[in-house]
């Protein structure tokens, strides 16, 4: 029997321009917290720019962060983590729409606020804010679903705002024209030595406190019911190849991302319950961490401006046991704890399970 750590890490901002150069100390920290975690096969971070499509003409940030940071011991005490592959599937960020997303006119001018107001997912420029999956094992690369261009009109019984009276909504040409991911969803099989996981990865966007009546929060609450429906097999969703059918029943998956939601809230209608945690083919597992008990919030993964939350998931199937999880957010009594505070906004959160 095969035992497997999945992980997910938002590293805040991990921009080119950091991870680019060594010795930059933000990731330093966050290399040292995932060294100090149990050693992922699979690990997924987050806010990774994607600098190949800045034009980039050197290494992959993807490949910069695992040579010049993962790879090196960022303490006397951890050793350095290794992986075989990575893939860093294209995202929505930056992209230009067209459309008069931010109703101010359309932007042109990368770098500016209207820019990034206007395109299928708010960046100043493509590639921002993106994403990047490392494994141990093999990346079957030619069964890799991505969903990026899925229209969000296309999702039976949508949330989109079409209200002309609310200060965002979308337009009926809009509708038709808007994209549902935020950066993207994908499934990235892979090949465990005992069988394939299919590792589905998204980053919805994050939620504004009006609920509702903006953009963000029906696309996040819309972005999370998605995946919801995709491990249940459902027909509507097509990927960016054609092919249209949902997740197949009893094929293993374990999802991985920030979803900007937490169990419980209302400016969601409380999406990633409803949708995922109560989902009959997803496993029990609710990680804790030393560092968010003492803030009255044991689940929390990351210290946001409305406070601790659970935002960050590593959800297994049912097929798989879990055998521990855990989030890497230590007590403040803990040496590592600044580290852990320099690194990110968000903390390592893991799992370790078996078939």
């Amino acid at each position: 029997m095969g035992e497997y750590v999945f992980a997910q890490y938002n590293v805040e901002r991990l921009t080119t321009e950091k991870v680019q150069r060594t010795g930059t100390p933000q990731l330093e920290a966050a290399a040292e917290m995932i060294q100090r975690s149990p050693t992922p096969d699979v690990l997924l971070v987050n806010e990774m720019d994607d600098n190949t499509v800045q034009g980039w003409e050197g290494r992959h940030n993807a490949t910069a962060f695992l040579e010049d940071y993962l790879r090196e011991p960022q303490a006397p005490d951890v050793e350095g983590v290794d992986f075989e592959e990575w893939v860093a599937p294209r995202c929505n960020t930056g992209i230009p729409s067209g459309m008069d997303v931010g109703k101010d006119g359309i932007g042109v001018e990368p770098g500016t606020d209207a820019y990034a107001r206007d395109c299928f997912s708010y960046a100043p420029y493509p590639g921002r804010y993106s994403m990047a999956l490392y494994s141990r094992y093999p990346i079957q690369r030619d069964e890799i679903r991505t969903f990026r261009e899925f229209l969000w009109n296309d999702l039976p019984d949508n949330r989109i705002p079409t209200d002309s009276n609310r200060d965002l909504y979308l337009t009926d040409d809009d509708r038709n024209r808007f994209r549902l991911p935020a950066k993207t969803i994908a499934d990235v099989p892979i090949a465990l030595p005992d069988g394939e996981v299919h590792v589905v990865i998204a980053h919805p966007s994050p939620p504004l406190a009006d609920g509702m009546d903006t953009l963000n929060a029906p696309r996040c609450h819309d972005e999370i019911r998605f995946l919801g429906d995709y491990i249940d097999g459902a027909e509507y969703p097509y990927d960016d190849a054609g092919r249209k059918d949902g997740l197949p029943d009893g094929e293993r998956f374990v999802i991985l991302g920030d979803l900007n939601a937490y169990p419980g809230e209302a400016v969601t209608d409380d999406a990633v319950t409803r949708h995922l945690l109560e989902n009959p083919r997803i496993g029990s597992l609710t990680p804790s961490s030393p560092g968010g008990r003492e803030r009255s919030a044991p689940h929390a993964t990351g210290l946001l401006s409305r406070g601790p939350a659970r935002v960050d998931y590593v959800l297994p199937s049912n097929g798989f046991d879990v055998s521990a999880s855990g989030v890497e957010w230590p007590a403040a009594d803990e040496p590592h704890r600044e580290i852990a505070e320099r690194a990110s906004d968000h903390f390592p959160v893991w799992a370790v399970v078996a078939d």
